[in-house]
């Protein structure tokens, strides 16, 4: 194992593609401190880059051995109307995260052999059930779209020297019923020391979202 890490570790400090804001920074050192985290905020606020850039450091520096990344289907999430594998049925819900995994470190061909060789690993919702995940980063993208059901057996896979991080946007939930969100119960959960709930507000894409976005949701 040790050797396995030593051939995965930069010589230097991780050098990635694109920089925290300051907004980023500070969450980043209290998502650190914490076992379970909720990213929340609107499109382009940098949930899930912040996210991959942890996972990603905390895998450079040798502190997990591996990052797993999930993101609900919400139209048939045993994915049996797909052909192929898990990775291919996945892949059209996953693009936005390779596409970040590709920012963030813009070195492709150590992220191609990541995912190659299952460092990072692409998990169906569906196979979740059952699996301890030890010594990872867990990444649950557009968790808006969880049940509270699946919220808690997503919350039940954390295994030892682990963490978990979510990320979502109540405005785009794309369940039936609102209120069928995980994130809807997220209150029950802003007392526990293991839990830290951060929002962040910063846009990061182009300067006429928020304020057209804004205008949209009013």
């Amino acid at each position: 194992m040790s050797e396995n890490k030593e051939k995965r570790t930069p010589k230097s400090d991780v050098k990635f593609s694109i920089s925290l804001s300051d907004e980023q920074r500070v969450a980043k050192e209290q998502i650190l401190k914490h076992p379970y985290s909720f990213v929340l905020g609107e499109a382009g606020s940098g949930k899930t880059l912040l996210s991959i850039q942890i996972a990603l450091d905390r895998y450079f520096k040798r502190e997990v051995n591996k990052i797993i990344i999930s993101r609900p289907t919400v139209a048939n999430e045993n994915n049996g109307f797909l052909p192929g594998t898990i990775e291919e049925k996945m892949h059209p819900w996953l693009v936005p995260i390779i596409d970040n995994l590709r920012k963030v470190y813009n070195k492709n061909v150590v992220i191609d052999k990541m995912l190659e060789e299952n460092s990072i690993e692409v998990v169906s919702l569906s196979h979740f059930r059952g699996r301890t995940f030890d010594n990872a980063v867990c990444i649950l993208d557009e968790c808006q779209n969880l049940t509270a059901e699946q919220t808690a057996m997503c919350i039940g896979r954390l295994g030892k020297e682990s963490q978990m991080i979510f990320c979502g946007d109540m405005k785009q939930v794309d369940l039936k019923n609102l209120y069928d969100s995980g994130l809807s119960r997220l209150s029950k959960l802003k007392n526990s020391s293991y839990v830290y709930i951060v929002e962040l507000e910063e846009n990061h894409r182009h300067p006429a979202l928020k304020e057209v976005l804004g205008l949209y949701y009013s």
